[in-house]
């Protein structure tokens, strides 16, 4: 069958939106509403590519970002912010014609390299370097919440109760009413790490997007805030996409109580799967999660030209120890300016 690649238009958006809802390959982040959120936030330019077929039907999609900074130089990125995205298609011959199709694109806006991250290998990504630093981690709860605790690790339980024992008191909410603390919890634990916080407005706007598909949660000891999420719904699929809890109440095991609470909703909920986020491999978080019996999927992350790519930590992983001391208002101001050139 012939096909014809373009890019998106406004017009489009919902022809693409709908190949994204059937396709079993695309994930939260090819949807239009990611590309918007990002644009409005940081204001990096999109590239969307799209392959239509003779009956005028998508067959295949490809979503970029162009990013020009002084710290990455000129680049392509599948997707901005965001664990995974790549290539999505009917099939592979479609697959290869849009990788093609974005290379030479990237070329004719002089790119020093295209960065394409997948949720696994794939074998239309030729000539291309290809590194697998992290991994997301995939909890099956379709038997229920019951059988995910009786199977548990006796550890984790132990923690579990250790948080409901101590009190904490857990809220969902679907408005932004909450959101300022889960941003006041996450800047400080971004500090705490080292790593400048994203904008407060990239939240703001993913829920503008997804209004019904964005949810914050909280524990709280009291009238203090102790841990929160910002938690996303994707198909039969729960994402923890960013969390954070205070270090001074880690005693309280507050991280295991959260995600067991998210266990829970999505459970009866009549969600399939919790997905416990993007780690690195051989780190504190991924020996966490493995821990929940989850399933590890390891992120494929391609290159061309191959091993031209640049991590942030080579970067800026050296200014890490400075960033730590920095105090939390200026971390507030300047992080989010940082963080929006590393996409």
């Amino acid at each position: 069958m012939d096909f014809e690649i373009k890019q998106l238009k406004l017009k489009d958006e919902m022809r693409w939106d709908d190949f994204v809802m059937k396709n079993g390959s695309t994930t939260f982040y090819h949807q239009t509403g990611w590309k918007n959120a990002i644009q409005d936030t940081y204001n990096h330019k999109p590239y969307y590519l799209f392959a239509e077929n003779e009956v005028g039907e998508i067959a295949g999609i490809f979503p970029l970002f162009y990013t020009n900074n002084l710290f990455f130089g000129k680049r392509f990125v599948s997707v901005a912010f965001a664990p995974y995205g790549g290539v999505c298609a009917d099939n592979e011959i479609i697959e290869k014609r849009l990788i093609d199709e974005a290379i030479d694109l990237g070329n004719k806006l002089n790119v020093d390299y295209c960065e394409f991250r997948c949720l696994d290998e794939n074998n239309t990504h030729e000539n291309m370097s290809c590194s697998k630093n992290c991994s997301t981690f995939i909890l099956d709860i379709s038997k229920g919440h019951e059988c995910i605790w009786n199977n548990m690790n006796r550890n984790v339980r132990n923690r579990i109760r250790k948080g409901l024992k101590s009190n904490l008191n857990y809220e969902m909410d679907s408005s932004l009413n909450s959101l300022s603390t889960f941003y006041d919890l996450y800047a400080r634990s971004m500090k705490r790490l080292g790593t400048p916080p994203h904008d407060i407005n990239l939240f703001r706007n993913i829920h503008k997007q997804f209004p019904d598909n964005v949810f914050i949660s909280k524990a709280d000891l009291g009238d203090i805030p102790v841990s929160s999420f910002y938690l996303i719904t994707f198909k039969n699929t729960l994402i923890t996409a960013w969390g954070a809890s205070l270090s001074a109440y880690f005693k309280l095991a507050p991280n295991d109580f959260m995600y067991w609470n998210c266990v829970k909703y999505a459970s009866e909920n009549n969600f399939r799967c919790v997905d416990f986020g993007r780690s690195l491999n051989n780190s504190g978080n991924e020996v966490f999660k493995t821990r929940w019996g989850c399933d590890v999927i390891p992120l494929s992350c391609y290159c061309y030209p191959p091993s031209k790519m640049i991590s942030p930590q080579d970067k800026y992983g050296k200014l890490s120890k400075f960033w730590t001391k920095l105090p939390l208002p200026l971390v507030n101001k300047i992080g989010p300016k940082v963080r929006g050139v590393v996409p």
